[in-house]
């Protein structure tokens, strides 16, 4: 069923969530969460940190297309709070989400912070695990950790690890603590963890940052590092195994271009969801976005409006990760949601439909239905096209007719074969080859000096 124009107020209730073993206090709605945002850039975008070793192909999923609901439902968490982010166990597939702390909740016997925002100011955080029908099946509390606006799960032999910012500073009164490190310790059903006395192993890849956040992507080995200094946000990406040794060189490095509630790294791209929750200021159809970053060259390769379940009652943009499923990845996003701020989850399987690619319009021509294009399943990489030279010169062989995004680009030379004009001076075979070269560069070699138009209608390599 369509989610764009729908209302989902009348979903089923909500399944009972377990009784937890953390002290519980009275409910209480959300302020409005601060998540430190970047400052637009002005200009071009930066320069990222070349590429090493190990980056992997892109995956980029496409978000145009209809996404499914994943709970059928807004499921209650823990707290009638905004949950922050949510990551799926990779073993298990159960879901775990982080929010903040409700007022009236006393953390212990001999806490003294009971309200709402001694929570938020402190950095206190709740971590609910989640059954697959929306069923709260755990809770554990962190003391003093941050906003919990970056979160990762790992599962390493059977225990399940989180990962995200920690040692958060009290912030000023009506503000949000943001940790300084990035921490990963293991979940422990009904645990109080302080994050300065508990089991927390710390890494500082970027010294002391009072904004730093994670994000995990198993699937490639890789971790990722938010974090925002002087209101300017910035990147890196860094090999997991090595990261875990504290060895803090990024293989890439860019500066973030747009204001972002959460954001999630998947192979070459780095996925932000925004938006505020619909009031006088931003009425329906509200303010969702999301943008997604190239993180090889540091570009934004696409800002698209989120038209995802209009109708939700709030409709604040909240988690986006990215879980694995039998059927392949899966990009998956949420909104809290209704006065007691639900959670609802929805999720993108599909990559990128065909997309143009950028060529010298002054050298090539292409009626519009054979424009170059390419389209991406996975790590294979399909091109179609046919041009003609404006001039209506010779062909030369090696000549080059244009340069693929930096995220296609292959680990070695690999060859296509493409048609040829039947008219004209062409002499043998209607084929020509087609070469992809590790800089992106795609060529044409046939050494018979023909005129009229060259295609590749159904070439395709491995990135």
């Amino acid at each position: 069923m369509p989610l764009t124009r729908r209302s989902l107020l009348t979903a089923a209730a909500a399944a009972p969530a377990l009784a937890s073993v953390a002290s519980v206090g009275p409910a209480q709605a959300a302020a409005p969460k601060a998540v430190p945002e970047a400052a637009p850039l002005a200009g071009p975008a930066p320069a990222a940190v070349p590429a090493g070793p190990g980056l992997p192909p892109g995956y980029r999923f496409s978000l145009k297309d209809e996404p499914v609901d994943l709970l059928g439902r807004e499921i209650p968490l823990h707290y009638t709070r905004v949950h922050q982010q949510a990551a799926f166990d990779p073993v298990t597939g159960l879901l775990y989400a982080v929010q903040g702390i409700s007022g009236g909740v006393k953390l212990s016997a001999d806490d003294t912070v009971v309200s709402l925002a001694d929570h938020d100011g402190r950095g206190d955080l709740c971590v609910n695990q989640i059954a697959p029908d929306g069923t709260v099946l755990a809770v554990m509390h962190l003391k003093g950790f941050g906003h919990g606006a970056g979160f990762g799960v790992e599962n390493v032999d059977g225990t399940v690890w989180l990962w995200l910012e920690t040692h958060a500073d009290v912030a000023a009164p009506g503000k949000n603590a943001h940790g300084k490190y990035i921490g990963r310790l293991a979940f422990q059903p009904g645990a109080l963890v302080d994050a300065k006395t508990g089991p927390v192993e710390l890494f500082k890849p970027v010294g002391e940052n009072s904004s730093v956040t994670p994000s995990l992507d198993l699937d490639h080995g890789h971790i990722a590092v938010r974090h925002v200094t002087g209101g300017v946000a910035e990147y890196s990406v860094y090999e997991l195994d090595a990261f875990k040794r504290r060895e803090f060189t990024p293989l890439v490095r860019f500066q973030g271009r747009h204001s972002i509630q959460s954001w999630c790294l998947y192979g070459n791209f780095v996925y932000q969801n925004s938006g505020t929750a619909y009031d006088v200021d931003n009425p329906y159809p509200g303010n969702a976005w999301w943008n997604v970053y190239d993180v090889a060259s540091g570009a934004v390769v696409e800002r698209i409006f989120n038209d995802t379940a209009l109708d939700l009652a709030h409709r604040e943009s909240e988690a986006i990760t990215v879980r694995r499923t039998t059927a392949g990845p899966q990009l998956v996003f949420g909104f809290a949601t209704q006065g007691d701020r639900r959670m609802a989850l929805y999720g993108l399987s599909s990559t990128t439909p065909w997309t143009p690619l950028t060529y010298d319009e002054n050298v090539y021509g292409a009626t519009n239905s054979y424009k170059p294009q390419y389209r991406q399943t996975g790590d294979r990489v399909e091109l179609r096209l046919r041009v003609t030279r404006n001039t209506n010169t010779p062909w030369t062989s090696g000549e080059t007719i244009l340069s693929l995004p930096s995220h296609l680009h292959p680990i070695r030379t690999q060859g296509m074969v493409g048609t040829a004009t039947g008219a004209g001076d062409i002499t043998g075979p209607l084929t020509v080859r087609w070469e992809v070269t590790p800089d992106g560069s795609l060529r044409i070699y046939d050494e018979r000096g023909f005129k009229g138009w060259i295609a590749l209608d159904a070439g395709y390599f491995t990135s």
